[in-house]
């Protein structure tokens, strides 16, 4: 019986440049499953394993993609492409082998594991991509069949020139049987040192606890949106400490670091980056020094490789912006604000945006002396970089050679200031990041789609666009990469809304994302609106997260899929005798009956009694009832 494995491929053949994502190997679920399920699970699991099918987890290419489980006998439905240019933002880039293509496929990138469930009793079959993690390889990506029981492996590569003996990928795949190992060996396999993997990001830590980092703050995004002006962050800015918000509450009452970023708006254009004069005349370097004599750490957002073909930037450099074997600028996605609708302002489909050619050393002069702007001339030290999966479009490079080796150096020149000219320490969020090809330089990332002030938005979801702004996808993805939080990145869920007014959220939805926010994801960041705070009811329900985050502070949660859209989660002080916790969450729109005899079986002890922590649903006799969209925690007693 084999505890881990540790695989590499390598090319073996006459130099080849690569046309099409590469299959590098097929793995046998079966013969997986006669490896890794031996004595450690016994005949039963295995027997079971192999006659049923599997719930399957795989994360997005990138960080906006869905990332959670799904349920056994069931696909990712296919996208109806009302938006044809959304499709860049879950597909894999390049061209995907005909053999694959033509099949129904599970589709996972970067890290993904089958899950059995045989009794009650948890059997997960985990294959990740870990050359990435001190060298450079191409992005894996993995293609399940169901029907054959086979996963196809494939790296995406298009351009890339092979010689003899080239490595083409290494694989850790290994078998677990709950939450917590499989987080434990994840994190062996990740970080080797967490000093060297998170320290850069140990300035804007909230907790005084060794190896672990929370972070958190304010952002500009969810209670502006891109109308943006100096008056109006001015008196955001000012507010913040005088009303009992979270921000007040969770970070300034106990003098822990707290961002304050400035969102999309600030800019006269993409390419264009500087401050938009009508919107804030004294500049960028006056606005991050107000925010700096706060006594916040200011942070603003950027999307360096995007551009708007109708910038001035773009009119003067149009041999930058990356295109297409017949010279067709390629469109990296769809933004009204970012696009004109046809004619000479637009080269694609209606307002589509564009990006850059990473492989022209111009364009990497020009983002350098960006960001040297950005951190040493203004003075920005938090920077959300957003939209990166558009370097990793796949075009025809001036200088040849694969999307991801353009994308590495390209990412390396934005972050490469760990600390601006004053000896301060800078960091930086991915966001729309590609997982894999990011890991080395972007240690702090968000691991799911937008949320948003509503549940979910209906003609999106009927579209099946799986990268939807949506509190419940992110909800989901949040959970589905909990796995991941404190050992591949520092996860960023996105924010927690608390608010009254500009939402649809009610308090049931608003207390689950603050507590999944909190319990499984390491950044807290808040949008309301504090000029306008509600003391009373906002007041009401800060006073009530902050008293469940306190209670919470020393617990370490963990999850499992009940089915894609329900969970249950427990402390991981059930190994002490120490309080602890079980509970369950419904992100479902139906109402869930869970026996007892369930909800407590992953205590090591027996109980009699729960007391409830938070509730939402009702109980009658050995049955609980749980609402949707809702999180219930109770105490062992």
């Amino acid at each position: 019986m084999k505890e881990l494995e540790r695989k590499e491929y390598f090319y073996h053949g006459a130099e080849c440049v690569d046309s099409e994502n590469r299959i590098f190997t097929v793995l046998s679920i079966d013969s997986l499953i006669d490896s890794f399920a031996g004595e450690k699970c016994g005949e039963t699991i295995s027997e079971f394993s192999k006659n049923n099918d599997f719930a399957f987890y795989g994360s997005g290419w990138q960080s906006w993609g869905f990332g959670g489980e799904i349920d056994a006998g069931k696909y990712q439905k296919k996208y109806f492409p009302i938006v044809p240019q959304w499709k860049q933002y879950f597909t894999v880039p390049g061209k995907l082998p005909k053999k694959l293509s033509s099949k129904k496929m599970l589709v996972g990138s970067f890290f993904m594991y089958l899950r059995w469930n045989v009794n009650g009793k948890n059997f997960y079959i985990a294959v990740a991509s870990t050359g990435n993690i001190s060298g450079l390889l191409p992005p894996v990506n993995f293609y399940v069949d169901r029907t054959r029981r086979e996963i196809s492996c494939t790296v995406y590569s298009d351009g890339k020139t092979w010689h003899e003996g080239d490595k083409i990928a290494e694989l850790a795949i290994f078998s677990v049987r709950d939450f917590f190992e499989l987080r434990k060996i994840t994190q062996e396999l990740f970080v080797t040192d967490s000093a060297e993997r998170f320290g850069s990001l140990d300035f804007l830590n909230t907790t005084p606890y060794k190896n672990k980092i929370t972070l958190g703050g304010w952002e500009s995004w969810y209670n502006h949106y891109a109308d943006i002006n100096n008056e109006l962050i001015k008196v955001d800015l000012e507010s913040l400490s005088h009303t009992e918000n979270l921000i007040k509450t969770h970070f300034l009452d106990s003098k822990k670091p707290c961002v304050f970023q400035v969102d999309d708006g600030w800019e006269i254009a993409l390419g264009d980056w500087d401050a938009r004069l009508s919107r804030f005349p004294n500049g960028m370097t006056s606005l991050a020094s107000s925010i700096s004599d706060k006594g916040y750490i200011p942070g603003l957002w950027i999307a360096p490789f995007i551009i708007d073909w109708r910038s001035e930037f773009a009119k003067n450099h149009r041999d930058w912006i990356l295109c297409d074997k017949k010279g067709r600028p390629i469109a990296a996605g769809l933004n009204p604000l970012w696009g004109g609708t046809f004619g000479k302002n637009q080269p694609s489909l209606p307002y589509s945006y564009f990006c850059f050619d990473l492989s022209r050393d111009e364009v990497l002069e020009y983002l350098d002396s960006l960001m040297e702007k950005v951190v040493n001339e203004w003075g920005f030290r938090y920077i959300k970089l957003d939209f990166l999966f558009a370097g990793m479009i796949y075009g025809e490079f001036k200088n040849g050679g694969a999307a991801y080796e353009w994308y590495d150096r390209a990412v390396k020149v934005l972050t490469k200031r760990k600390n601006n000219q004053k000896g301060d320490k800078v960091a930086y969020l991915g966001c729309g990041m590609p997982f894999e090809s990011s890991f080395k330089s972007l240690p702090l990332s968000r691991i799911g789609p937008d949320t948003k002030e509503t549940w979910d938005v209906a003609w999106m979801k009927n579209a099946n666009f799986p990268s939807r702004t949506s509190a419940f996808l992110n909800m989901q993805s949040t959970l589905g990469h909990a796995f991941w939080n404190q050992c591949v990145y520092i996860n960023d869920p996105d924010v927690v809304f608390l608010r009254y007014e500009n939402i649809s959220l009610n308090d049931k939805e608003k207390i689950l994302i603050a507590l999944v926010n909190y319990l499984f994801a390491s950044q807290i960041m808040h949008s309301d609106d504090p000029v306008h705070f509600d003391a009373e009811k906002e007041g009401a329900l800060t006073k009530k997260i902050e008293s469940l985050y306190k209670l919470f502070e020393f617990e370490d949660f963990g999850v499992e899929n009940r089915n894609s859209t329900s969970y249950f989660i427990f402390s991981k002080s059930k190994y002490s005798s120490d309080s602890k916790y079980t509970g369950f969450i419904n992100l479902s729109n139906e109402s869930i009956n869970i026996e007892r005899r369930e909800l407590i079986s992953r205590f090591r002890e027996k109980t009699e009694n729960l007391e409830n922590v938070i509730e939402y649903g009702n109980r009658n006799g050995e049955i609980f009832t749980f609402e949707p969209h809702s999180i219930s925690i109770y105490e062992r007693k």
